[in-house]
């Protein structure tokens, strides 16, 4: 099997061209990946053409498959591993998600293991907007100023599910990767809420701080989809979020499947 791997930024992110999906992988071709995987953070695999099962299939080359928790209405019928990430309606419904990741974050964190990876499948795409932007938090633990870093040390802070508050874990605010050993900050403003043993108010001022820096345009990769597009990313040490600005708009179509690949407990 040939295929390149081609860097698409400085900060992260490679495109993966020339493989076709569908078709088996040798172990020898899945090591060049894998690596490609933790090396680059985000993969994103050109010109795919998929059905359900075989992204599924393809998936579960990197690991099992997490269900998402709390949105059962918008898996796709018939495969209970694929989330639907969509702003079309049927019979005045949404069939999917329609705002999926309005801010900074990581997929499933609030779960006691967060998902090592989640794969966005593009079927159908807008004239303009829904790009996804991915921020490396290998870089920004990196650059952390060490005031902030003193601070979080060793503390553990509080993820909640914004759907279901019963989802609710603990997890090290600078999480080291099972894969790689290096330090990511492993925290965001839309499922943290709080660092463990500090009060409230200075909780909340130190992770603003932290959240600040980790926008920082130095650290993030802007991805703008195309046809076919299957972009696998590391939850593990990368927050993403949705550039949505035209959801009252009937005209701006976002169709997609995601599949997430479970992972461990963070330590």
């Amino acid at each position: 099997m040939s295929f390149e791997i081609r860097p698409l930024s400085d900060q992260l992110g490679a495109e993966v061209v020339g493989l076709d999906a569908t078709q088996p992988i040798n172990v020898q071709a899945f090591a060049v990946l894998h690596k490609a995987h933790l090396d680059y953070q985000v993969l994103v695999f050109r010109d795919q053409q998929l059905t359900p099962q075989q992204q599924i299939d393809f998936s579960i080359r990197f690991g099992p498959l997490d269900k998402h928790p709390s949105q059962g209405e918008a898996h796709l019928e018939g495969y209970p591993d694929i989330l639907v990430v969509s702003t079309k309606t049927e019979n005045g419904k949404d069939v999917g998600i329609r705002n999926a990741g309005p801010t900074w974050h990581s997929d499933l964190a609030y779960m006691k293991q967060p998902a090592l990876g989640s794969m966005l499948y593009a079927l159908e795409l807008p004239d303009s907007g829904g790009n996804t932007g991915f921020a490396n938090m290998y870089a920004a633990c990196e650059a952390l100023p060490t005031h902030l870093k003193e601070v979080v040390q060793d503390k553990r802070a509080l993820f909640c599910s914004t759907r279901n508050k019963e989802l609710e874990a603990l997890h090290p605010v600078l999480r080291t990767h099972p894969e790689t050993g290096r330090k990511s900050i492993f925290v965001n403003p839309q499922l943290t809420h709080g660092i463990d043993g500090m009060p409230d108010d200075e909780g909340a001022a130190v992770l603003d701080e932290i959240y600040a820096h980790c926008r920082n345009p130095n650290f993030i990769y802007w991805h703008q989809w195309q046809p076919g597009d299957l972009t696998f990313w590391d939850n593990r040490c990368v927050l993403h979020i949705a550039d949505h600005k035209r959801l009252d708009d009937p005209t701006y179509i976002r169709h997609m499947h995601r599949t997430t690949i479970g992972g461990d407990t963070p330590f």
